[in-house]
């Protein structure tokens, strides 16, 4: 299906404008899915562009002033055959916890202190990213250049991130879309900056299932929007 062909410095600005809009659907996706209606572009979640500008393909990312949640930029495991004794299964066992009479393995792991009960973090060399732990060292290793390559190619399109002031009117969420950048070429030094400030953080999310094997939803990297622009080395203002 052809992409739409959107004028997109002229729509913003005329979208922002209208000052604040109501939201067209409840919860976090409430301010993308209203932008896209706005812009007569249709939800996708195939990871692929959503509208052209100038015939270059854009991915569209929205994002409320001021939030504190993350998101999830990619999931990614260790290269092939790396993951040693640490296997998925393994890791439950050691370290998992039970909850509901699951034993499961949900933490999120960021450069520094340990922040987490179980005792993991990340730690950062010239050339590679450490999964840690307090008492038994290296899990997981990940070479940044494998990282920053599926980086790239995840986010191979410009990105296109929008900023909305939310406001609650009559009991209804409303979004006054007011700052949009035009970001583009993911830089290695970008993204080793946002692991060293604790921007860019790595969540295990895996637990045991009925039949004693293990279930790993993903090794995600997550991060918060408002730090999104800083993994670009191009970006240019929009709105």
């Amino acid at each position: 299906m052809a992409l739409p062909e959107i004028d997109i410095e002229k729509e913003l600005k005329t979208i922002s404008k209208l000052g604040f809009v109501r939201a067209l659907r409840e919860g976090n996706t409430g301010v993308g899915y209203t932008l896209e209606t706005l812009l007569k572009i249709k939800e996708n979640n195939d990871g692929q562009p959503d509208f052209t500008f100038k015939g270059i393909p854009i991915e569209l990312k929205t994002q409320r002033e001021h939030t504190s949640s993350n998101i999830t930029l990619f999931t990614i495991e260790p290269p092939r055959g790396t993951k040693g004794n640490f296997k998925d299964i393994n890791l439950l066992r050691t370290y998992g916890y039970v909850r509901n009479g699951r034993t499961n393995l949900y933490v999120t792991m960021a450069v520094g202190e340990v922040c987490n009960p179980q005792g993991f973090k990340l730690e950062l060399n010239d050339k590679t990213l450490l999964i840690t732990h307090n008492k038994d060292g290296i899990i997981w290793t990940y070479p940044i250049d494998f990282i920053v390559e599926k980086i790239r190619k995840k986010l191979a399109h410009k990105v296109l991130l929008v900023t909305a002031e939310s406001k609650v009117i009559k009991g209804e969420e409303h979004f006054h879309y007011k700052k949009a950048e035009l970001l583009s070429n993911v830089t290695e030094k970008g993204f080793i900056e946002l692991i060293k400030s604790r921007s860019l953080v790595v969540e295990f999310r895996m637990h045991i299932n009925s039949k004693g094997g293990a279930r790993n939803h993903g090794t995600p990297f997550r991060i918060n929007l408002r730090h999104l622009d800083k993994l670009f080395a191009n970006r240019k203002k929009i709105l």
